[in-house]
């Protein structure tokens, strides 16, 4: 009796999810889906409170009525995830291992889920690239970091490693993204703008009027040499804040529009100013997101189509709001707690900028114009040797590094950060009482947020990061699964061309081209374009091919075959 008692119990516990995952989700016109990334619930409290405390009294966030629940992520190996593999859940269903974009994981011993081996390397298609080849949606990417990286990436290329960016970015031009805007202006090529006016694109280099100015029906626009500044440290008419893009890439891609649009929008420098423990930066980064929030929804209230998700893709930095040495610790006023949270104007490394091109003697002054607090003279001579070490040239680093190291100070940075900022973001915590437990990424759900056109369309509970998947694909309207495309769209070429003489010429993937002979007529596929060449006529695929030297093969459709029969 006990044990059916315990059957009964764990039916019933699992009986909503089960109806959530499986109720029909009627597909709408268009969907925008939003990423708030390294973004743990603590962080969004924390901007909550930032917002509280600059209005001295209780407030809402933009995305409060429509928090829905939360979405457990991992990859296909590990509860912990990062921006790669995480965002490949949502965009293709399948879980991956830490830095692959786009693409099927190897299996492991540790998988967290049944993994093909026959599969591993090969990328998966996309919901964006989906939905655009077979229902003839316009697609777009917002991003404030560079546009390769990890999370665009994950929807418009494919690459086990999330650092090759010159195998994602040409990717990413040959894809036919309707909109592009983002970091990474230095880092597009000559080349590739030209490619793409010729493809009768706008192209846009550090032309903030360009969001409002451009008159082509497709547009990149690219922003700094890579990230955009965070959103506190912009400088107005040259840096856009998110919410500017976001709505400049939606009304682009509603214009003239029957067939609808999927939209990807990612506030990515909350991650960063997680990983390098600025709380400052964490509230004020994902309070410009939350703006940007309110640009999707007022859209989609008024369009009465459109369906808004908006997540995170993982946690990060163990956030606390409270630590241990917390004075009076339940009876803390919010001065004591926040400290100068929402006084310094600064993120830390915005500071660390003006500090390294002001003279020395005027560190003090600016820290604390800043700040509104002086640092203690401790503090302001390891500031000094920090600053020295970030200016000096090669030959005299180490003799400043022995200095620090008389301090304790490692003069080394996190993840996206140098020693000074590193060093800056300490100094704000210290005057804070909030915790960190690390400088990475984390394991806990995330938060969940939708709104619908009607009540029943959106998606409660918790889910996973293949629910979620799920979802935004019955969203789009989408029958087929992204892994059953990929054996249409990103078959092995030696199984395309089996029994064809085949040969793969070029030094390295980013060069490689495949050429196939039948007869009188031969194909040329150069890695990592959507071009081929069937004896000297030229052909357009619907995404590009993808050379991966692990496997030795090309990846592309299935129907190229027809073209040598």
């Amino acid at each position: 009796m006990k044990r059916t008692l315990c059957v009964l119990a764990t039916l019933l516990f699992a009986l909503p999810q089960l109806l959530v995952a499986e109720q029909p989700t009627k597909p709408v016109k268009n969907v925008i889906f939003m990423i708030s990334d390294g973004t743990s619930l603590s962080t969004i409290s924390l901007a909550r409170w930032y917002q509280n405390l600059q209005a001295d009294s209780l407030t809402k966030l933009h995305l409060d009525p429509y928090i829905s629940g939360t979405v457990l992520t991992f990859c296909s190996d590990a509860p912990i995830g990062d921006s790669a593999p995480t965002t490949s859940t949502y965009m293709n269903g399948m879980p991956s291992i830490q830095g692959m974009v786009g693409t099927y994981p190897y299996a492991t011993s540790q998988d967290l889920i049944p993994v093909d081996s026959t599969m591993g390397y090969r990328p998966v298609v996309s919901l964006m690239e989906a939905t655009r080849v077979l229902q003839d949606r316009k697609v777009g990417v917002v991003v404030t970091c560079e546009f390769p990286h990890a999370t665009p990436a994950d929807a418009t290329a494919h690459s086990y490693s999330r650092k090759r960016y010159d195998w994602i970015i040409p990717q990413m031009v040959h894809n036919h993204l309707d909109v592009v805007i983002g970091g990474g202006a230095g880092l597009i090529s000559e080349e590739q703008v030209n490619y793409l006016r010729s493809q009768d694109y706008g192209v846009y280099l550090n032309d903030h009027a360009s969001l409002t100015s451009n008159q082509k029906d497709r547009m990149w626009s690219l922003f700094s040499h890579r990230d955009i500044p965070y959103d506190m440290d912009g400088v107005a008419g040259r840096d856009p804040k998110l919410s500017e893009m976001v709505s400049s890439a939606i009304s682009l891609l509603d214009r003239n529009n029957p067939n609808g649009f999927f939209l990807l929008v990612e506030g990515s420098k909350v991650d960063w100013a997680a990983h390098a423990n600025d709380p400052v930066a964490m509230a004020t980064e994902y309070l410009a997101f939350d703006r940007a929030v309110q640009v999707a929804l007022d859209f989609a209230k008024a369009d009465g189509n459109t369906i808004v998700v908006v997540t995170a893709d993982h946690g990060n930095s163990g956030l606390s709001l409270g630590r241990g040495d917390l004075p009076n610790y339940a009876g803390a006023s919010k001065e004591t707690l926040f400290g100068p949270l929402i006084k310094i104007k600064k993120s830390s490394v915005g500071l660390a900028e003006m500090i390294k091109a002001a003279e020395e003697s005027q560190l003090a002054k600016i820290f604390e114009e800043v700040t509104t607090f002086a640092p203690t003279e401790e503090e302001l001579v390891a500031l000094k040797l920090l600053r020295q070490l970030e200016l000096a040239p090669d030959a005299e680093r180490a003799a400043i590094k022995q200095q620090l190291k008389a301090l304790n100070i490692s003069g080394e940075g996190a993840l996206y950060t140098a020693g000074l900022s590193d060093f800056i973001a300490s100094i704000y915590r210290d005057r804070m009482y909030l915790g960190f437990t690390t400088h990475g990424h984390t394991a806990e759900d995330v938060f969940l947020a939708t709104y619908a056109p009607t009540e029943d369309q959106r998606l409660m509970g918790v889910h996973n990061n293949m629910e979620l998947h799920d979802y935004l694909r019955r969203s789009l309207g989408l029958e087929p699964t992204m892994l059953e495309l990929t054996h249409q769209y990103f078959a092995p070429h030696s199984e395309v061309f089996s029994g064809l003489k085949v040969t793969i010429s070029g030094d390295v993937p980013q060069n490689k081209e495949l050429t196939v002979k039948k007869g009188r007529k031969t194909l040329r596929i150069k890695s990592f374009t959507n071009q081929l060449y069937l004896n000297k006529e030229l052909h357009e695929l619907p995404m590009p091919v993808v050379y991966v030297d692990k496997t030795n093969q090309f990846y592309l459709p299935t129907s190229l075959r027809a073209l040598l029969d």
